[in-house]
């Protein structure tokens, strides 16, 4: 594997080939959250589930559990699937109080030799990683995401996990210094939710000390500096001028349940242009198909990189790899909820269950095909890729509004639409949006095609007037006349068509006044 650098806002290898960096933050493996197991806010973080299991099922039992969980829920074979769908990259949170040993100032070496173990899969399967600190000494949130013991941003209070954080990458860095397999090092996890924005301005300033530390060892690896507020702020970088920070480094967003538009992310594309650096998308994710149909493609169609969160949890439609829930998990909820006794036999019988069924993951292949925009795949039609108007713009929903096309609420309505579906629900009748082209107006819809093959494009579409008549082109010159009546339905659009093995386009184009819903393309 080559090296990446940044140069300007492009990442780059040895031969300055760009390289977008595209593929899944591995949530839940050292560092699970309570929503992972469908625990939620009732055991959120690992130290409140390492006490759970060791409440239940003693401290023999629960440090075997451990072992077997961290040896089931990642393994070689996630990363030969990753790699054999065409993505590029991981990010591994990392959890410093499992990884790094406060007392002895050195690594946990049980923790270590995981890491270098990942490290060696995805090297043989060329999958770049990326190091995430997720959870911090101390803990740079305050919330269950860092594995926080207090609730408090510790980091920015207590001098000694300051100090224990700057080391902790300094080893990191000595450690992998050569592995050309790293991508990068993302410096802090989301720090500072906007209830601690007291503490602000002391990111930056942790950011160059950290740099300053890893750069007496390592010179080589790019380094990532992720906003504040769940890394959706970036003010902390206003006073920062391009080639200020370091000579090799980019930044980081993240974005969940909102518009997946350019000008939703306009802000960080600003920011990184003016610094010079290129643009990360660190985490996006927990929506539902539709939302990643159309929020993925926006990033490669900017040339921005992301990595998906979260690439697997338990009992799941919206993320690529999913495992059922055990079999007494209810019990185990009820006992939380101090409504239930509950003994060790069974709830050791219900945690053994738990690692049987992570052995036991499936794929949800239409997460991938959504990600990647591969057939099979259904496009709402306001993730067009590019549009042409002739008229002005009409009142309605309120996204993409920096271009012409109409874009308007099935019910009427007016506003931004709501894209919050947390478990993956499909929208709601009240937030369905339609493209409105009028005469002479054509959107495009770019697609991936995994093999060569017949395929069959259907667009779900309305008329102002029946018979209203409108066509489709692709790439490759192929056309179709197509049929428009009053009824919402879904047409055919010219039989089956061949198509080669690539990316291709569909235009859509209206001779009179319709209102596309959707493409589907099978």
């Amino acid at each position: 594997m080559e090296l990446l650098k940044t140069c300007g806002t492009r990442i780059v290898n040895k031969r300055n080939e760009e390289i977008l960096l595209q593929g899944f933050g591995l949530g839940g493996w050292f560092l699970p959250e309570g929503y992972m197991w469908k625990l939620y806010t009732k055991c959120d973080r690992p130290r409140r589930m390492e006490k759970l299991i060791e409440e239940l099922c003693g401290p023999a039992y629960a440090e075997s559990f451990w072992e077997r969980y961290l040896d089931s829920y990642i393994t070689c074979t996630d990363i030969a699937f990753i790699a054999q769908k065409g993505f590029n990259s991981v990010r591994l949170p990392l959890n410093a109080r499992t990884l790094f040993n406060e007392e002895t100032q050195s690594f946990y070496p049980g923790m270590i030799a995981r890491i270098d173990k990942l490290i060696e899969w995805c090297r043989e399967f060329g999958i770049y990683v990326i190091l995430d600190m997720h959870g911090a000494p101390g803990g740079q949130t305050g919330t269950n995401i860092d594995d926080s013991e207090n609730d408090m941003p510790e980091l920015f209070t207590v001098q000694k996990h300051r100090e224990d954080l700057i080391l902790l990458w300094s080893l990191l860095a000595r450690r992998y210094k050569d592995e050309d397999c790293i991508a990068g090092y993302d410096l802090l996890n989301e720090p500072l939710p906007n209830w601690f924005g007291r503490y602000n301005g002391l990111v930056l300033p942790l950011y160059k000390d950290l740099a300053k530390a890893i750069r007496q060892v390592d010179t080589r690896h790019m380094l990532i500096l992720e906003g504040v507020h769940w890394a959706t702020d970036f003010e902390i970088f206003d006073e920062l001028e391009s080639g200020e920070f370091d000579g090799n480094y980019m930044l980081q967003f993240h974005k969940y349940w909102s518009t997946p538009d350019i000008e939703s992310i306009q802000k960080y594309v600003d920011c990184a242009n003016k610094l010079n650096v290129p643009l990360f998308m660190g985490e996006g994710g927990e929506n539902n198909l539709d939302w990643y149909a159309g929020f993925f493609n926006m990033l490669t169609g900017h040339e921005i990189s992301y990595s998906f969160w979260s690439y697997k949890k338990m009992k799941c439609d919206n993320s690529p790899v999913t495992f059922e829930m055990p079999g007494g998990w209810d019990r185990l909820i009820e006992y939380m909820d101090n409504r239930a006794k509950l003994l060790l036999p069974e709830a050791c019988d219900i945690f053994d269950g738990f690692i049987k069924e992570i052995n036991r993951s499936v794929i949800n292949n239409d997460v991938i095909n959504a990600i990647r925009r591969q057939i099979p795949v259904s496009i709402p039609a306001e993730y067009f890729d590019e549009g042409y108007s002739v008229s002005q713009r009409e009142k309605g929903a309120e996204i993409r509004m920096t271009e012409g096309i109409t874009i308007l609420f099935e019910n009427g309505k007016t506003g931004v639409p709501d894209y919050r579906r947390y478990g993956g629900e499909v929208q709601s009748d009240t937030e369905l949006v339609a493209v409105k082209l009028f005469g002479g107006e054509w959107v495009r819809y770019d697609f991936e095609v995994p093999e060569e093959g017949k395929y069959q494009i259907q667009v779900h579409c309305r008329a102002r007037e029946d018979n209203t008549l409108a066509y489709i082109v692709t790439d490759r010159g192929i056309s179709a006349d197509i049929k428009i009546g009053v009824q919402m339905s879904g047409i055919n659009a010219g039989g089956e068509l061949f198509l080669e093995k690539g990316r291709h386009s569909i235009k859509i184009c209206s001779k009179g006044i319709i209102y596309l819903s959707k493409i589907r393309i099978a």
